[in-house]
């Protein structure tokens, strides 16, 4: 227990806010559904959200996802994600990320160790390797690349309860000549589920916009999952549902906006 609030104590004390370049790029469909909540979700959709989220995969998966943030094709995100277990208590996985167009694009890809210290103790660290490129319309205009180190970590409690925090980039890792941050986030949040399936979850998460809260839940209807949340700073509210046929699971989350368009994200995971 005394290693288990050190190693926690320690992944909170590296957040602070901080000005940043590649927001957002986490997707797990499931997780933008219920509110962006995905710091406390298991498995393969939430690698980006929180690496200590592999540790509890049981057999290999893939997952293929992407969104169009405001119904707006410029500003779409394709992502893809693979892990697997390597031994009883360790898992690895692989992910990658392209934002943007023709005129501006942001890349990354990011390896994941993460494993179970304990029975209701699970650690992940993330290194990331992220690449930004601007074009004039003709030519390249300049590009830059930084690595950074994303961590995690997740406690169950009494087999219904969850608890888990992360921190994005607490090395303050900058790109290019201007020495911009890259993003930098801390998310903490805990998640209850009474029966497989059924998650109510709430997460607060801090980088430089401020602190925003977030709450979602997932409802199992037989094959089809529904999901609904809503966050802060600007409140919005999430939705989607998934359904699994012969083990291929597939997604779709909605997000509102208080001006713009809708956003919505498409996924499909599939688990060997």
């Amino acid at each position: 227990m005394k290693n288990t609030i050190t190693a926690a104590l320690l992944v909170l004390a590296l957040a602070l806010p901080a000005f940043a370049s590649f927001e957002e790029l986490e997707m797990g469909i499931p997780a933008m559904a219920m509110g962006g909540t995905g710091v406390v979700l298991a498995g393969l959709e939430g690698t980006m959200w929180n690496p200590a989220s592999v540790a509890s995969m049981d057999r290999p998966g893939v997952t293929i996802s992407g969104k169009m943030p405001y119904s707006n094709f410029d500003f779409a995100t394709a992502g893809i994600d693979g892990g697997a277990p390597i031994t009883e208590n360790w898992n690895i996985a692989g992910s990658a990320r392209w934002f943007g167009g023709e005129l501006y694009n942001e890349q990354i890809i990011a390896a994941t160790i993460a494993g179970k210290l304990s029975r209701d103790f699970s650690f992940g660290l993330q290194p990331v390797f992220a690449r930004v490129d601007i074009k004039d319309g003709i030519s390249s205009y300049g590009s830059a690349a930084a690595f950074s180190v994303n961590a995690g970590f997740r406690v169950t409690m009494y087999d219904r309860w969850a608890f888990a925090a992360a921190v994005k980039n607490p090395s303050e890792s900058r790109i290019g000549n201007s020495e911009e941050y890259m993003h930098r986030q801390m998310d903490a949040g805990i998640a209850y589920e009474p029966a497989a399936g059924l998650v109510t979850a709430f997460a607060l998460s801090r980088d430089f916009r401020g602190t925003r809260i977030r709450v979602g839940g997932a409802l199992p209807l037989g094959p089809l999952t529904v999901y609904a949340g809503a966050m802060s700073g600007p409140a919005v509210f999430t939705g989607g549902f998934s359904a699994v046929v012969e083990g291929i699971k597939a997604c779709y989350s909605v997000q509102t906006h208080p001006e713009l368009n809708l956003s919505h994200a498409i996924g499909v995971t599939y688990a060997f």
